[in-house]
């Protein structure tokens, strides 16, 4: 048994802090990046908005200001010299790049002009939303991926352009309906510029939020490893003298009790012989036999409480050889239990002894609960792990964690696993029955 607070207390105590320094940096990676993803979000939305905004009201000016008052009923003729006059109107606003395409339709959803002289004269379904702006000064817009009927020329090109319409009256006093599609190099713009001002003060404020958290963080590590450590060593404390009672309790079952015991069944055939012959002799030899088993049985019993309550050499051997006592006990009781153990398996005392404790009450679980006929124990030890499986073929729980009201003693290995670092689970078979896994660390000092 590994004394409390003994050598290994300092590497748990450096494993922690170590635990501790990993998850501070680990969030403050996690809060840079979460930073640096609402920037960008937050900076995309606002830019977006921006752009929007400022395409609207261009439109709106193009629109009412420029492109209405050019068309009257030469353009919607198809006149070249009236189409040459608002095509010189229109290229001159594009000239500096930022409007890519124009299109001036009518009601009737012809196209009276555009950029694109290929379109001019067609009709296309305008979409109804932006139909309502016929007869009005109001404006939509809204980012496009070009995938119209009129828009099947640009689609070549395999982008994304601010599209906005706008309403207008021409110089006939007839409503038309303005569109352009605007580059999306200042929206891009204003996204970069936006991030890059807002992005390096969030992480200067972060930074200097942690520098004044780091020392707090510290003073809390710290109070939490010294309670951690104190409760880890109240668990071997409690382990320990849980283990001390058991012996002592072994210690006077075997001196004394079950020394009687054996003492009286030696006594009893000796007195069995003295008895006379007669009707009322024959009568107490049997009631002396009577005697003599039922003290038999009873010391047999009592020998198999004394293994249960204190099995010998637990971190060698004897871990294997306890648990195919307990298989032989489950035996006597009606079930059949396999063991599962490899060869030459060795664990420190303090987990061979929870290991044992988990064996021992979940197959007492199956014999007592379980109505089970056969049943299985395994216990492994992988990457600093004990793994103990206790399956059977029973009456398994309605669901996982689930066990019937008063198993008081699986409740408590399960709290004793927990405090030591580990998990107890109480599932339903494949098939049927119930299947108990514990799983908890090899080194419990450390734990």
């Amino acid at each position: 048994m590994v004394s409390p607070g003994g050598s290994d207390a300092p590497p748990a105590r450096e494993r922690f802090r170590r635990r501790a320094m990993r998850r501070f940096l680990l969030g403050s990676a996690a809060a840079l990046l979460i930073l640096a993803v609402g920037t960008a979000v937050v900076g995309n939305r606002v830019a977006k908005q921006q752009a929007l905004r400022e395409a609207r009201y261009q439109a709106e000016i193009l629109a009412q200001n420029v492109a209405a008052p050019l068309i009257n009923a030469g353009v919607r003729r198809g006149d070249p010299k009236a189409l040459a006059e608002i095509d010189a109107a229109m290229q001159e606003r594009m000239r500096d790049g930022s409007i890519v395409h124009i299109k001036l339709w009518s009601q009737d959803n012809k196209v009276l002009w555009s950029d694109e002289s290929e379109l001019v004269g067609n009709r296309y379904e305008i979409e109804p939303d932006d139909r309502e702006l016929f007869g009005t000064h109001d404006a939509t817009a809204d980012v496009s991926s070009l995938d119209k009927a009129e828009n099947a020329i640009d689609q070549r090109n395999d982008n994304k352009l601010l599209e906005v319409y706008a309403g207008a009256t021409d110089a006939d006093g007839r409503p038309v309906l303005f569109e352009a599609y605007l580059s999306l190099d200042q929206l891009r713009h204003d996204q970069r510029a936006i991030i890059a001002g807002v992005l390096p003060v969030g992480i200067i404020g972060l930074l200097l939020f942690q520098i004044a958290v780091v020392p707090m963080a510290f003073r809390l590590a710290r109070r939490v490893e010294r309670h951690e450590l104190e409760r880890s060593k109240v668990m071997r404390h409690a382990l320990v003298a849980s283990e001390l009672e058991r012996r002592r309790l072994a210690q006077e079952l075997h001196d004394g009790v079950i020394q009687d015991m054996a003492g009286i069944c030696f006594a009893l055939p000796t007195v069995e012989g003295q008895l006379p012959e007669s009707p009322e002799g024959l009568e107490a030899r049997g009631t002396l036999r009577s005697i003599t088993d039922l003290v038999q049985k009873d010391a047999t019993a009592l020998r198999s409480l004394l293994t249960d309550l204190y099995p010998p050499d637990l971190a060698g051997e004897g871990f294997a050889m306890a648990a195919d006592d307990i298989a032989r006990s489950a035996a006597d009781q009606g079930v059949a239990v396999t063991v599962d153990i490899p060869p030459a398996f060795r664990l420190p005392i303090d987990a061979a002894t929870l290991a044992y404790r988990v064996v021992r009450e979940g197959v007492r679980n199956v014999v007592k609960h379980a109505n089970a006929k056969t049943a299985e124990v395994a216990v492994r030890e992988d990457s600093g792990k004990v793994h103990v499986t206790i399956s059977d073929d029973g009456r398994g729980p309605d669901g996982p964690g689930e066990a019937e009201p008063g198993h008081l003693g699986l409740q408590l290995l399960r709290d004793t696993v927990a405090d030591f670092g580990g998990q107890l689970e109480l599932e339903p078979g494949a098939g049927s029955g119930a299947v108990l896994r514990a799983s908890f660390p090899k080194n419990l000092v450390n734990a």
